[in-house]
């Protein structure tokens, strides 16, 4: 029997900027596509008022986007 293999593990992710319309706080959202930006939940203000700032990233560029400052 071979190794276990997590499948959730390769499902295509959307990597994108997203921001708070309660708090206006911004980071880099990275979630599986089939999650809707409504179930997206603020650190501060919980769910319902994340959006995309429409900057959409490749993940391959994943390392480097998690060292950007917010």
């Amino acid at each position: 029997m071979g190794d276990v293999v997590n499948l959730d593990e390769f499902k295509p992710n959307k990597v994108s900027e997203v921001v708070c319309l309660k708090c206006l706080d911004r980071w880099i959202a990275i979630r599986p596509i089939e999650v809707k930006l409504k179930r997206l939940e603020c650190e501060k203000c919980g769910s319902g008022f994340v959006i995309e700032t429409g900057e959409d990233f490749d993940d391959q560029y994943l390392d480097e986007l998690l060292k950007l400052p917010f």
